[in-house]
């Protein structure tokens, strides 16, 4: 059921179960005060569900979740819920194999979705100016879609 199918359901539940204290309708009136009072109760419970229902289910539905791999050389290291942790992983590794210099993560592209490549710079001869070593570790955005879509799979 969608929100406002238990909406709609809690609507009918409360215009129902103000319906059983009337005890000149039809059938109700071979029920007892105290069996009216717990069809109510009844009734009025499950439209509290149905409302609650109607507001929560927005707020949980799923949603596209965006990770971060951190890999060296296309080899996972881990998968990470920030960009920065998946950074971290990849310079503690990059610092047992390259010593010296300064790290700096250089992205492949534009936009904030580009992956990022971590890069060692260090000083060089006065001619050459300054060195840059690519490391082969990468941070690389991947979304985690929440459901399957035909369409985009075309």
């Amino acid at each position: 059921m969608n929100p406002q199918d238990h909406h709609a359901l809690a609507e009918q539940l409360l215009t129902r179960a103000a319906g059983w204290m009337d005890a000149d309708t039809g059938w109700k009136a071979d029920l007892t005060g105290p069996e009216r009072l717990a069809y109510r109760g009844a009734d009025l419970a499950e439209a509290q569900v149905h409302a609650t229902l109607s507001t929560l289910l927005p707020v949980l539905a799923p949603v596209d979740l965006t990770v971060c791999r951190a890999s060296r050389d296309s080899v996972p290291l881990g998968l990470y819920t920030t960009r920065e942790a998946a950074r971290a992983h990849c310079e503690a590794h990059a610092r047992r194999h390259f010593t010296g210099g300064y790290l700096g993560w250089v992205p492949d592209g534009g936009g904030d979705e580009a992956p990022e490549g971590l890069v060692v710079f260090g000083p060089g001869s006065d001619d050459d100016g300054p060195y840059k070593t690519v490391t082969g570790y990468v941070v690389t955005p991947l979304t985690v879609s929440a459901s399957y879509d035909a369409a985009a799979d075309e």
